[in-house]
């Protein structure tokens, strides 16, 4: 049902912003070649709406961040549901913080990253394609992550205690590129998977 309303919202807005106004695809830039099957999915998606692939995402994340607002508010959802959706929770912005980096990095963005990690690559096949150091990468990622711990902690969604756990696992050594995204070490429970991040050693203060 919640992916019902999201993708009602996403089309209410596309119409009601004149993001659908009809304007040809082709009186904008000539898009990229697609070079994955969900590249070609987003060019095709948009170019039926008439807008192009970034304004599109947009429009997305937009939609879900305010249909998952007014779901709290209708009763339709309840706040940690609301807060999966939305990417809010501590565990998202941990995952989140270590992809950002890592798409720094490499010169990508988070969204190229993301699509190109859904599409079968390794970040280890992204830094070799882009001749990126390994240890850089894995740097960067570990030092991303462990800020964005330190200031969940901050904000009381840690303690100190759990933070001191994480981090004492969130080396560069640790960070594995090979095995999809696991952003906290090899031992730790935070990876890319089907999309999506998941959490598996604690449960965030709330």
């Amino acid at each position: 049902m919640t992916k019902w309303l999201v993708v009602g919202v996403l089309v209410i807005t596309l119409l009601s912003t004149g993001i659908a106004s009809g304007v040809a695809l082709a009186q904008g830039p000539t898009p990229t070649p697609p070079k994955t099957w969900m590249e070609l999915y987003w060019q095709t998606l948009a170019q039926k709406l008439g807008t192009t692939v970034e304004k599109l995402q947009q429009a997305m994340k937009d939609a879900r961040k305010e249909a998952a607002t007014e779901g709290v508010k209708q009763g339709l959802l309840t706040q940690k549901q609301a807060d999966r959706i939305t990417g809010a929770t501590v565990s998202a912005s941990i995952a989140n913080a270590g992809l950002e980096a890592a798409a720094k990095t490499l010169g990508m963005t988070t969204d190229a990253l993301t699509s190109a990690l859904r599409s079968g690559k390794t970040l280890l096949d992204l830094a070799r394609e882009k001749n990126v150091d390994v240890l850089k990468l894995r740097t960067a990622i570990a030092d991303a992550q462990k800020a964005a711990i330190d200031q969940a902690v901050k904000e009381g969604k840690l303690t100190q205690a759990q933070a001191d756990k994480l981090k004492a696992n969130l080396k560069p050594e640790n960070i594995d590129l090979v095995r999809g995204w696991h952003g906290i070490g090899k031992s730790a429970g935070w990876g890319f998977w089907k999309g999506g991040f998941g959490w598996g050693h604690f449960k965030p203060r709330r």
